[in-house]
């Protein structure tokens, strides 16, 4: 974790020092995920402002605090005029000069999971720090690097909700490796296209550090673009038979588990993944080529890779008592991966009843519309049972039930429940997926505490 004292950030800031010094160890913004030692940001927000739970971050253990506004604090603070600002600026100096590697990941879909990938390939054999759940923001980023302590490697991801966002994350942290998963249609409803999408991805090529390396998709649509923009070496990956790390023979076990092969020049290397989901083995291969660039041997990578445990809520395969089989995909949604999370549905039924509880997808301005439907006919081929949930998805249900399929709209997650207490039975495979918005884990929570 980033030590250092409170007089000496206060100078990095400008800021004024009021109590005496002391030596921090790490940082916090939120008074609920403090450990001991950590400096603490008074943020404000749209409806909690920081200032107001110092009091509680000393008490979990906070050493000083930096705010914007003069009060009686239990603590030694930094007064700045803005708190934000004053965290960017202290991760910014973080990095400088530093030796630890920065891999950075963005994309439409897939961004925690090829982070967690990525930190599974290198473990073993480097110290690698990867950012906590989805601390991607301009808030979660910085927090991350304050964090990181004498790991070789940061494994960090970026995401945006608009252009400029990325390229702010890159200057905190310029990556030496950047990874692009994907573009697709998260957040069309803020950017308007996919070309616009894609721009807005591809600023974490033009931030990265001289001669870093790219890693990207083969397989996308906008993988030139993004090729074009780079300053250093590009290692391309995919099915595509031109891609340098190349996936091929790939097949699903019966934990809808995937297995394949890859290819690297004349070498072929066979991978496991222990992730539910085809779209694990392009995940993980990215994950893989990350490892290679940073010197990793590739068997070792592909051995980090098939250690790695599935992570909550992510496609969580979990057998429940009631003879049921819960699939919980409730970390958020976009139509790429409910499509992915319905086929793999499909495969892990394997001649079971399938059963869907769809939530609205957001973000998707004029797409909306057309995007539940696809996904719905999707779902109406790979189901037995839709249940859908929130006003969006009423676009799913229009269209499975177009293909014959039994399908239940809903507008809130105890109705989901009261439909499913009367329609499920003893060997169904249920899937549950939706937009964090829809608060799906709900739904699961209920499921997998088999309450009646």
């Amino acid at each position: 974790m980033y030590n250092q004292s409170l007089a000496m950030l206060s100078r990095l800031v400008d800021g004024e020092l009021l109590g005496p010094d002391i030596d921090i160890c790490g940082a916090a913004a939120d008074h609920r995920q403090v450990t001991p030692g950590n400096l603490f940001f008074a943020l404000p927000g749209a409806r909690q402002d920081g200032h107001d739970y110092v009091a509680q971050a000393v008490a979990n253990g906070a050493m000083g605090a930096v705010v914007s506004r003069q009060g009686d604090y239990p603590c030694s603070v930094v007064l700045v005029p803005d708190t934000k600002k004053a965290l960017i600026k202290i991760a910014t100096a973080r990095l400088v000069g530093g030796s630890a590697k920065v891999v950075a990941i963005t994309g439409s879909v897939g961004k925690t999971s090829v982070k967690e990938l990525t930190a599974a390939a290198l473990m073993g054999v480097m110290k690698v720090y990867r950012s906590p759940g989805n601390f991607n923001t301009e808030v979660g980023l910085p927090l991350s690097v304050l964090n990181h302590g004498d790991e070789d490697v940061l494994v960090l991801e970026m995401g945006m909700r608009g252009l400029g966002q990325i390229a702010a994350l890159a200057l905190v942290a310029p990556p030496d490796i950047a990874i692009i998963t994907n573009v697709g249609e998260a957040h069309i409803e803020l950017l308007g296209t996919r070309e616009n999408i894609s721009r807005a991805k591809g600023e974490i090529l033009l931030g990265m550090k001289a001669g870093g390396t790219a890693i990207l998709c083969r397989d996308d649509d906008f993988y030139d673009f993004h090729r074009h923009l780079t300053r250093g070496p590009v290692l391309s990956v995919g099915y595509h038979p031109d891609a340098d790390l190349r996936l091929s023979q790939s097949v699903l076990d019966e934990d809808g588990c995937c297995h394949y092969l890859l290819q690297s020049g004349a070498e072929s290397f066979p991978v496991y993944v222990p992730w539910p989901g085809r779209h694990n083995a392009l995940n993980s291969s990215l994950a893989i080529a990350a490892a290679v660039v940073l010197g990793v041997d590739i068997a070792q990578a592909i051995a980090g890779i098939q250690r790695c445990a599935v992570k909550s809520q992510r496609l969580e395969v979990v057998n429940l008592p009631q003879g049921y089989t819960l699939i919980d995909d409730t970390y958020n949604a976009s139509p790429t991966s409910v499509v992915a999370a319905l086929h793999t549905l499909d495969h892990i039924a394997n001649g079971r009843r399938r059963v869907s509880v769809l939530g609205s997808m957001f973000e998707l301005g004029e797409r909306s519309q057309a995007a539940h439907q696809e996904v719905g006919e999707v779902a109406g081929e790979r189901c037995d049972l839709v249940v859908t949930l929130g006003k969006e998805a009423q676009g799913i249900a229009k269209a499975t039930r177009a293909k014959g399929i039994k399908t239940v709209e809903c507008d809130e997650p105890e109705q989901v429940l009261a439909v499913l207490r009367a329609e499920l039975r003893s060997g169904d495979v249920i899937l549950v997926k939706g937009s964090r918005g829809m608060q799906m884990e709900r739904i699961t929570a209920v499921l997998r505490k088999g309450d009646d």
